[in-house]
């Protein structure tokens, strides 16, 4: 009997493809700059088991959130991406949190401007603006309370 090399068919490639969680994680370092760090990004993924379309099949849950440190690590749901394509990351269906409204199959192409527009909205907008200002005045506020180290 000869040796049946059952990998044979596997393509062992080092390419990565990039899914949603990936592009997410990507922008989290672009808030918490543009905010000094009073606000700061974190996305969160899970596993879940999509049953939508009346046939349940594993999916991913990708939870993008606005994370306020002075505010205890408050954090505010924004957008949640389901990504359930089997052998590949894309089209995704993105759902605004804030506005309580969904967007459907989007591409990988598509993405990030669909994001960007997500949180150019006039509510999404005003929400984030708002946690900043509350959570740049407490931060404020910390420092003043705390005692002067050079005393």
């Amino acid at each position: 009997m000869s040796e049946k090399n059952v990998w044979s068919n596997f393509n062992f490639t080092t390419e990565m493809t990039k899914s949603a969680f990936d592009y997410l994680v990507e922008q989290s370092n672009g808030l918490t700059s543009a905010t000094k760090g009073v606000l700061t990004m974190e996305v969160e993924a899970l596993d879940v088991i999509d049953d939508s379309t009346g046939s349940p099949h594993p999916a991913a849950l990708y939870t993008l959130y606005i994370v306020s440190p002075p505010l205890g690590n408050y954090r505010k749901k924004i957008i949640t991406v389901l990504d359930n394509a089997f052998d590949r990351h894309f089209p995704v269906d993105i759902y605004s949190n804030v506005e309580d409204r969904k967007i459907l199959n989007v591409s990988e192409d598509d993405f990030l401007t669909t994001i960007e527009e997500i949180l150019s909205r006039k509510t999404v907008k005003s929400a984030i603006e708002e946690l900043y200002k509350l959570s740049y005045n407490v931060a404020k506020d910390n420092r003043a309370d705390s005692p002067d180290e050079t005393s």
